[in-house]
């Protein structure tokens, strides 16, 4: 039977509560009139065990009580308009809000919104884009610190002081442009001109001037919005854990209010990493400015260079244009024009992948040909500057007779025509490609993308995570609505890491495999249909593995964009189901996900009984959520820091 004195007082809480829980409303129909429920079958104790009477001990009622009396109980009789704005204002809105500094810069409305929807419904993809562009960063900074310091040895400053400033604005270009495509050509000599003639020096200084004016920095807004979203979730975590700790409703809460916190460390991260305002900021640089061209010999001119708008480095995707004849006229080392390498999509869809997209959100596909290029730059640099430690004049025949130096006039010495240019800096004979091979990427690559695997991973299962765990150890522990969404969210985003990244590696094997062809056959037109009945070698068609591959890069690329659209709309979907209380049901609040018709519902334990077992649950969870925040954010802040000059 029940103890009528618990059970009175019980009734007597609820005649005085202003705002009815769902729990509430459950315990007044067990005890209507209209109600047969005797009191003495169905009611639990803290593990979940039977017993037979309402005692102190007694927590709740089983799952299928609570479906025979409380089942017909709809969300809107306890929905509180007052409590779910307060909710939605301090756990979701910030955050909403906080999305806008996420870089976007694509260039298009769908493209910002699909970047959107690529962060929030996968915290592993973006942070693992973000982490790409950290550690490349990085290597950078440590590859081209060699070439400064050359630069700036004796050898190298007494001979061309100024250099080293060209060395530093192709690193700085390196490490700023990695949100669009690039790409280097020697068609008509421009790389080598652009590396090795002096006239070219201002417009690598100017270059890097103007990719600094257009640098994303720390905005008002950018600061506003970060100080709103963080102090907010503070001050509403404490003034839970003081006032509300133990009550499920406020833990529940603050598990949802966690999902988003990783925005945090992400935006921080490409803040420092730097980011451009506009996707069209690094090729209007590019193009600003008028650079000097090496011209073939024999010069009739009166000076060996001719100023145009350069084409050595270029914001565009695809194989780089391979040379298909050397030509004695004016514009040598001809190449045929880029309309003929564009490549036949798969039914509608470009095979080329991600890589070719603009947008800081895709720089996780441009790791190979990021890479192909700095290493070009470097292999370039490094020639010229070991030319001019050495005093070796460009164009000068080597040997007893060379031409000796000029200190008087040190510019002079670099210049020279198109093939002097191409043979100072080591490009004579080198052929430029857009997409290295497998094995000619040092292991180094392949440990960035298991490092910021890793980092990806760690971040979104360390934020989902420790959300997870507030919510399944809130009693009723288990697996229920609130903590199996939360897996849901976890799990996909998570595929839509996978997916993409396997993608990206598909898609740089398919356009080996162009490139191979490419080589072979420069005059190649990829445009043209392959016909059988007219043979043609400029005519090419995709093998059965070539378009198998295409068709699974394809499907990989547009399911995992599917799943992170999906993903988006259900983590904010589940915040508000949260907030509203429309996981107020006997299934959600027994944990049916694990317990099945074996859970039970907790009923009459309040927010002062339930402190003990809530205590370590959201103590552990915030601790885990601002611990791995911090440990990425300071990963972060120090790979993109800046090296002292």
């Amino acid at each position: 039977m029940a103890n009528t004195t618990l059970l009175d007082a019980v009734m007597t809480q609820l005649t005085v509560t202003t705002s009815l829980t769902w729990q509430d409303i459950c315990i007044s129909q067990l005890n209507s009139s209209e109600s047969d429920f005797n009191w003495t079958y169905g009611l639990v104790n803290a593990s979940g065990g039977s017993i037979n009477s309402l005692t102190p001990k007694t927590w709740g009622i089983t799952a299928e009580i609570c479906s025979k009396y409380c089942g017909s109980i709809s969300w809107s009789r306890d929905f509180n308009f007052a409590s779910f704005s307060a909710a939605i204002t301090n756990y979701l809105l910030p955050w909403l809000a906080l999305t806008a500094q996420l870089p976007f810069e694509t260039g298009d409305l769908w493209s910002n919104i699909m970047g959107f929807c690529l962060a929030v419904g996968s915290p592993a993809f973006v942070t693992y884009s973000l982490s790409i562009t950290i550690l490349n960063r990085y290597w950078v900074r440590k590859k081209f610190g060699g070439l400064l310091s050359k630069a700036g040895g004796v050898s190298v400053r007494q001979k061309y002081r100024d250099y080293e400033d060209r060395v530093r604005a192709a690193q700085y270009l390196l490490q700023e442009a990695q949100q669009v495509p690039l790409r280097a050509s020697q068609a008509k000599g421009w790389l080598s001109s652009l590396i090795v003639v002096p006239g070219n020096g201002e417009w690598w200084e100017h270059l890097e001037s103007r990719l600094k004016s257009t640098r994303r920095g720390v905005t008002a807004s950018l600061v506003a919005q970060m100080a709103l979203a963080s102090v907010t979730y503070l001050f509403t975590v404490i003034t839970s854990l003081v006032e509300s700790l133990g009550d499920q409703t406020t833990g529940l809460q603050i598990s949802a209010g966690s999902l988003w916190i990783w925005l945090i460390p992400v935006i921080i991260g490409w803040i420092t990493v730097g980011t451009q305002y506009s996707h069209r900021s690094i090729d209007d640089a590019l193009e600003a400015e008028l650079a000097m061209r090496a011209l073939e010999p024999p010069i009739v001119s009166p000076t060996p260079y001719l100023r145009q708008g350069q084409r050595g480095l270029t914001g565009r995707s695809g194989l780089s244009p391979q040379p298909s004849l050397v030509q004695t006229s004016l514009d040598g080392f001809d190449a045929p024009g880029v309309a003929c390498l564009e490549l036949p999509t798969w039914y509608g869809a470009d095979v080329e992948g991600d890589e070719k997209r603009k947008g800081p959100i895709y720089n996780y596909a441009r790791l190979f040909t990021w890479w192909q290029l700095a290493s070009t730059l470097d292999h370039a640099f490094w020639n010229t500057l070991q030319n001019i430690s050495h005093g070796n004049v460009c164009g000068s025949t080597p040997g007893p007779n060379a031409q000796p130096w000029d200190h008087q006039d040190p510019p002079a010495n670099l210049e020279g025509d198109i093939g002097d240019s191409a043979r100072y800096c080591g490009l004579g004979a080198a052929r430029i490609y857009a997409y290295p091979s497998w094995s000619d990427m040092p292991s180094d690559v392949y440990r960035r993308i298991f490092a910021a695997s890793c980092w990806g991973l760690f971040l979104q299962w360390g934020t989902t995570g420790a959300s997870i765990f507030i919510a399944y150890l809130t009693p009723t522990v288990g697996l229920g609505c609130n903590s199996g969404g939360y897996l849901l969210y976890g799990i996909l985003g998570t595929l839509v890491w996978a997916c993409l990244l396997t993608s990206s590696l598909l898609s740089h094997e398919i356009m080996l495999r162009y490139q191979e062809v490419h080589i072979t056959n420069p005059s190649m037109d990829f445009r043209a249909r392959y016909d059988p009945q007219v043979p043609n070698p400029n005519q090419y068609t995709r093998t059965k593995s070539h378009n198998a591959l295409c068709a699974v890069a394809v499907i990989l690329r547009y399911f995992g964009k599917a799943v992170a659209i999906g993903n988006t709309a259900w983590l904010i979907v589940s915040s508000l189901l949260n907030f509203t209380g429309a996981y107020n049901s006997c299934w959600c609040q027994s944990n049916a996900l694990k317990f099945g018709k074996n859970g039970w519902v907790v009923l009459f334990k309040d927010a002062h009984d339930l402190q003990a077992a809530a205590s370590p649950s959201w103590g552990g969870g915030l601790f885990m959520t601002l611990f791995v925040c911090a440990v990425a954010i300071a990963f972060f802040v120090s790979g993109s820091k800046e090296d002292k000059d």
